[in-house]
This record gives C-alpha cells, structure tokens and sequence, in this order.
C-alpha cells in the first residue's frame, strides 16, 4: 500500500486505450533492454502481425504476455489494463458482478481474470519483506456470532497485522496473515 498518486480515468486511457499501447508497454516491461530470445538468448527478434515476436536465430516465437496472468487469455489487452485499473482503483476491492459491467465481459469471464489477478498479486505480496520500521498488531475479521461473547473467544478469524512506515512515518507496504486458533 504505498503512497503513490492516482492516474485520472482520461489519462489511463490516453495512454493504454489500444491494443498496441497496451502491447508496447508489455514488452517494455518484459524487455526493456529490447527483444530477447527466452530460448537462445539471442537479442535480435521482428514483431510479426499476430503480435508474437520471433527470434531472427532459432525463430522461436514469443508472446509479451507468456508467464504472466495475460497468458492463454482470448480477452483483449486493453480490457485487461482496464481491470487492472479498477482493481488498483478501489480500496474496497471489487466483484466479478461490477467488473463485467464496468470492462464489457461476462460475468464468468470477470470472475476469472478476478482470481488470476488476485492470485498473482498474492503471489507478489508472499515474495515482499517488510522494511523500515515495522509496526504490528492483531485483529479480529468475520461477522458477529449470535448468542455469543463478543471480542476474543469468538469464532471470528484472529489477523496479524503488520505495516512499514517509511522515513517521515508514512505508511508504505502492509501485510496481513490468519493466524491458527489458540495463538
């Protein structure tokens, strides 16, 4: 969770409102030093028209969104910066029912691209050590349990919670774990 400003909705389209913007910015990302073969290494490729790259050497073809959550995907990239964009947008999170009617998809469709983005953002998040100073604390998460004691020794789910703080105290990256009964 860091401080970062957001882009304004116009803007974002501005700059990935195409196919090709969003293809461009892939492949930046995947090679910003320019094309490299993931088989030969070879540094030399040419963009063909399907929008795969080959390799001049081994001819290996290659697309920006292999190993990623883009990947065997028949959804357009440009709907898929989009639902990246809503999701980045909306602290509250966001279900496949609001996504399918902000992006233009079917309900299974945005259920899907929901759970690989979730997915890999877990992974990212599983890979991410905290730094600076840490602060921590615990929660209780869950609806209230009727006829029952409130607080501790319910059945709601007991989080950790920890957030690092950069220099001037701001929060940057936080993270939150269940934690096993009886802890």
């Amino acid at each position: 969770m860091s401080r970062k400003q957001k882009m304004p909705l116009r803007e974002f389209l501005n700059r990935f409102g195409t196919e090709e913007s969003c293809r461009d910015y892939l492949a930046a990302q995947r090679w910003p030093d320019g094309f490299v073969c993931p088989k030969c290494g070879h540094k030399h490729g040419c963009h063909l028209s399907n929008g795969l790259y080959q390799c001049t050497r081994c001819h290996r073809q290659t697309s920006v969104t292999a190993g990623t959550v883009l990947h065997h995907s028949h959804v357009s990239l440009s709907k898929w910066f989009l639902a990246f964009y809503f999701i980045s947008q909306d602290k509250r999170g966001l279900s496949a029912v609001q996504l399918s009617n902000q992006i233009g998809v079917t309900y299974k469709t945005a259920w899907s691209m929901l759970r690989r983005i979730r997915s890999a953002m877990g992974q990212r998040d599983a890979t991410h050590l905290l730094s600076g100073v840490v602060e921590f604390d615990d929660a209780y998460f869950g609806g209230p349990t009727a006829g029952s004691k409130r607080g501790r020794g319910t059945e709601k789910a007991k989080v950790f919670v920890a957030l690092s703080l950069d220099g001037h105290g701001n929060p940057q990256y936080l993270k939150m774990g269940v934690t096993k009964k009886g802890l």
